[in-house]
């Protein structure tokens, strides 16, 4: 009798051969860089995901994408991970890890077809990283991590590769950066060079980009206990408690044999005093705004409203937290302490007001608040959702920027200086290596050519343009012997001429390195390689 053991599922796809196996891990890989390499750069356009139970995502980022997909292939695994843990580690650069390790691919599959064995491939590669990295430190620039004019142009520039197309405001006024920079300054500690990303709340409510705003302090998705509460309140005293202000349910059965009627009535007036005692202590405390992560009874609601005092209840242990670090106030579970003073947090006023369809709760205004709200505003639910990925990706990339302070240029001239210097150094070498540091300096280039292909622009003449520019540069350095770094990558330059909201396109010329739209008082979007 033979027995087989089925170590995969029935329905698995088998491939053997290495020729094979090889071709399709290529082919798996260079799948997914072309279904995200057209959201690159500033101009690269979003996409919409729709999963099986007809929820939409709207977005650029392609991590967020590639988290959405399902992909079963172990190649396209690997480097959904590696975008994955990037965008963990960084906040931004998924596309560009994509398309590097797809375009690294690429070359040496065409490497193998001229009879480059695996090996030699991989010790080329590895030869290409090492410079790479080596020359990466060489021209990156080491700057201050307290210059916020630096910290806000790397915000800006991750949530113009992101955000741009969904507004018509990011694109004039980029407001949501201003404000992201805005809390930043508010909790980043100067003194200490820390940043800690999760004091910043991020609420998000639908309307217009234009009431987008930071709180300073903490904005809870609460309304007021009850109707005969204060609405507004100046110079609050903010108690923080983590105790029921009602009758307490046991988490188990319990039982109360009670064999006389007053004894029920005893037992009721007992639980009662017990939390008029609770907020005689919260009374003589001086507070004038109660927040509670537990219950807040009807009785007790109504002993407060008498004393002038707001109550929230039932918030959640997160919002909590963040009115500790806000407010300066500390949490306490012991009301039946009559010293609370000490406990009290202080906000300028604590107020109520409608958000969308919504009330919330402004408790702003704080001393010095270690934690603030940015309120994110926008027309449609796809579109905050995407917007709220944007700012914590910004988030992360500030967090990664201040434990290392040091920057280089965007828009692909990073990969191209490096790629055009490789070229040079691959040149040292006298075997197939040569070719292979060539072929790594090519997939370096796709970085900058990926962005201007989304910009429209030719490739072929952008290559001849970016090689060129280097040349030159590389000629002028060695005449003057004066190592005067220059930077070339593909961006989109904006020139505006003012123009009313009634004026409409006459027509468009397009050009190899260039779109001009006409219209009667001239717009002009020109898309060229700049230095």
């Amino acid at each position: 009798m033979t027995y087989q053991h089925q170590l995969i599922g029935e329905d698995t796809q088998r491939t053997t051969g290495k020729e094979n196996v090889r071709k399709y891990n290529i082919l798996a890989v260079r799948l997914i860089k072309d279904l995200i390499e057209r959201c690159f750069g500033p101009t690269g356009k979003e996409k919409i995901y729709i999963d099986i139970i007809g929820e939409s995502t709207l977005t650029k980022d392609g991590a967020t994408f590639l988290r959405k997909i399902d992909v079963e292939h172990p190649a396209a695994k690997v480097l959904i991970d590696a975008a994955n843990t990037v965008d963990n580690e960084v906040g931004d650069g998924t596309i560009t890890v994509v398309i590097i390790a797809a375009s690294l691919l690429e070359k040496a599959e065409e490497l193998m077809i001229k009879n480059f064995s695996p090996s030699i491939i991989s010790k080329g590669y590895e030869i290409g990283l090492k410079y790479f990295l080596q020359e990466l430190n060489k021209i990156s620039k080491s700057v201050s991590n307290k210059d916020i004019i630096i910290i806000s142009k790397i915000v800006d520039a991750c949530l113009k590769t992101k955000i741009l197309s969904l507004d018509n405001s990011f694109s004039d006024t980029n407001k949501v950066g201003k404000l992201l920079v805005d809390a930043i300054k508010k909790i980043y500690d100067y003194d200490t060079g820390q940043l800690d990303t999760d004091n910043i709340k991020i609420e998000e409510k639908q309307g217009n980009i234009s009431d987008s705003q930071i709180i300073n302090g903490i904005l809870i998705d609460k309304s007021i206990d009850n109707d005969s509460m204060p609405r507004f309140i100046e110079n609050a005293k903010v108690l923080l408690i983590d105790e029921d202000l009602e009758s307490k349910r046991t988490k188990t059965d319990a039982e109360i044999s009670i064999a006389d009627p007053n004894q029920m009535f005893q037992y009721k007036r007992k639980e009662n005093m017990i939390i008029k005692n609770k907020i005689e202590n919260i009374v003589n405390s001086g507070s004038n705004v109660i927040v509670s992560r537990k219950g807040i009874g009807l009785e007790a609601q109504e002993y407060l409203s008498k004393a002038g005092i707001i109550s929230v209840k039932r918030v959640k242990e997160n919002d909590l937290h963040w009115l500790e670090k806000a407010t300066g106030a500390k949490i306490t579970n012991e009301l039946e302490n009559s010293n609370l003073k000490e406990n009290l947090g202080y906000a300028g006023k604590v107020y109520e007001k409608t958000i969308g369809d919504d009330k919330m709760i402004f408790i702003e205004d704080c001393k010095s608040p270690k934690a603030v709200t940015l309120l994110l505003r926008s027309s449609s639910k796809m579109i905050l959702d995407e917007c709220h990925r944007a700012v914590i990706s910004s988030l992360t990339l500030v967090k990664a920027f201040i434990s290392n302070p040091s920057i280089v240029i965007g828009a692909g001239s990073c990969e191209a200086m490096i790629a055009n210097k490789l070229r040079k150094r691959s040149l040292e070498f006298s075997g197939r290596e040569q070719i292979v540091l060539m072929k790594f300096a090519e997939a370096l280039e796709e970085i900058p050519l990926t962005i201007a292909k989304n910009c429209g622009m030719n490739i072929i003449d952008s290559l001849i343009q970016l090689h060129s520019k280097f040349t030159k540069n590389t000629s002028k350095i060695d005449s003057n012997n004066n190592d005067d770094t220059k930077w070339f990558g593909s961006i989109p330059m904006i020139k505006k001429v003012k123009c009313d909201i009634g004026d409409y396109i006459r027509y468009i010329t397009v050009m190899p390195n260039r779109i001009v739209l006409h219209t009667d008082k001239i717009r002009v979007v020109i898309f060229s390689l700049v230095g």
